[in-house]
């Protein structure tokens, strides 16, 4: 995320709160965060190879993107989002209507913390800017972990990660909304950790985006 971007959040927190979006306010951040993570998706959701008829989880869904761009490649399974903010909820089954009345996506309300699902439910399990505020990320990630099918597949995706050159303004943003921000060799040993025995990393050429893939 360049610097240039972080000015989004600024204005994205003081008219809507990122981290539980609610209201007019947050209805108006989430349609802004549909576009400016659109590339982001684009590149993450790139490197998984979708089967039609996978059943797919994306956690944090927010404004409902993320999951119009997988059902684009899903399109014989089933797509479901969760989110704690009732909001987020609100917009991502607006955003998909079409879909969400068909019945190949549902959009629930729930937290990472404790996701309700069985185990060993999904194929793929996305999350898209949400981890930086994850409550006990390590916990957080082993409940991830539960739900995806052996030989399943994990993906994070951020604008930012923590590194030698990221600069000093995207640190203060960082401190200021207190957001967990680890290396790379940190998301391998969380990943590792939580049930994830392979893990891949995968960098942006001109930006400080990371995806990271986990396998069970």
């Amino acid at each position: 995320m360049a610097e240039k971007d972080w000015r989004e959040l600024d204005r994205e927190t003081a008219e809507g709160n990122p981290r539980h979006p609610e209201g007019t306010a947050g209805r108006a951040m989430l349609a802004r965060m549909n576009e400016s993570h659109a590339r982001l998706t684009a590149w993450g959701i790139g490197l998984l190879s979708f089967a039609p008829n996978d059943t797919v989880l994306d956690i944090g869904c927010g404004g409902g993107n993320t999951l119009a761009r997988m059902a684009e490649r899903v399109t014989a399974g089933h797509l479901v989002g969760i989110d704690y903010s009732e909001t987020s909820v609100e917009a991502s089954r607006a955003f998909n209507s079409a879909l969400v009345a068909s019945g190949r996506m549902e959009i629930l309300s729930g937290s990472v913390e404790s996701l309700p699902f069985p185990d060993a439910h999904f194929d793929k399990v996305v999350t898209v800017e949400s981890f930086y505020f994850w409550p006990n990320p390590a916990e957080s990630l082993k409940e991830v972990a539960r739900v995806v099918k052996p030989g399943g597949m994990f993906l994070l995706l951020a604008e930012i990660y923590e590194r030698p050159d990221l600069p000093a303004g995207i640190r203060e943003k960082v401190e200021a909304y207190e957001l967990t921000n680890p290396t790379p060799a940190e998301f391998e040993r969380l990943f590792r950790a939580a049930g994830f025995p392979e893990v891949e990393t995968h960098f942006m050429d001109g930006e400080y985006w990371i995806a990271v893939l986990g396998k069970r």
